[in-house]
């Protein structure tokens, strides 16, 4: 095993092969760091994305979708695939013009 001596830049003080320092407890591992740093900032994201109150589109979708006619639910599900129908052929289209264009 290779000897790494890191200083911590908090305390100044001189450590071998760790990810944190001795003396203070501060991280030290610069990978370490940035994982860290990467996973609070995705937590974050999601968090936000779940404290996020819904659209009104959102709102109405989702009572179509539950709701206690089943007739209502009937068109909400012909509209829904209808607009996969769509969605499939513009992005078919969109694929074909890329694909042209290289």
């Amino acid at each position: 095993m290779s000897k790494h001596y890191i200083i911590c830049s908090a305390c100044k003080t001189e450590n071998l092969n760790t990810d944190y320092c001795t003396n203070c407890g501060e991280i030290i591992n610069v990978v370490l760091k940035r994982q860290l740093e990467q996973q609070r900032v995705q937590e974050e994201r999601i968090q936000k994305e779940l404290n996020t109150a819904p659209t009104k589109a959102e709102k109405i979708v989702r009572k179509l979708r539950n709701h206690p006619n089943p007739l209502v639910r009937l068109l909400m599900m012909i509209a829904n695939a209808i607009w996969l129908i769509i969605a499939g052929i513009a992005a078919g289209i969109a694929y074909l013009i890329g694909m042209i264009a290289a």
